[in-house]
């Protein structure tokens, strides 16, 4: 009779990869982090795929002093495999809704050179794509942020 030991781990492997939770994300600018809110949500498996939205009231406003163009450092948890982000104008929006700048940073950390945000302006949005053995998903946060001169 055969070991039944190679299955046990393969399982055990998979159970625990499944119980993995969404990586963790935080934002910096010249040193300060900046708080965040969570938008929303993906959680995908081999046979399903779960999504969760929330629309977000309070989020916290971050002022910084600091120059332009302004350099968002990102940093995401185990099992972040690429940050999204998304810069809009909260105070001058773009007539098609769209963001004012894009941008993507493979792994679990880097920096963007935001050129778009221009002082006393307000902007938002940061979405982490993860994996894990079995599952997958993003996990969106939103913030805002004002800059001001230094």
């Amino acid at each position: 009779m055969r070991s039944r030991l190679p299955l046990a781990v393969i399982l055990f492997a998979i159970l625990l990869a499944s119980c993995a939770g969404t990586p963790s994300v935080i934002v910096s600018v010249a040193g300060e982090t900046v708080p965040m809110v969570l938008s929303s949500t993906t959680v995908r498996t081999g046979c399903s795929a779960e999504h969760g939205d929330t629309f977000p009231r309070d989020v916290p406003l971050t002022t910084v002093h600091a120059p332009t163009p302004a350099m968002l450092h990102i940093e995401a948890g185990q099992g972040a495999t690429g940050i999204r982000g998304w810069i809009y104008d909260i105070d001058t929006p773009m007539a098609s809704g769209g963001s004012i700048e894009e941008f993507t940073l493979s792994g679990r950390s880097g920096d963007h050179e935001a050129r778009s945000i221009m002082p006393a302006r307000t902007y938002v949005v940061v979405n982490v794509i993860w994996s894990s053995l079995v599952t997958g998903g993003e996990v969106t946060h939103v913030f805002r942020l004002r800059f001001e001169p230094s």
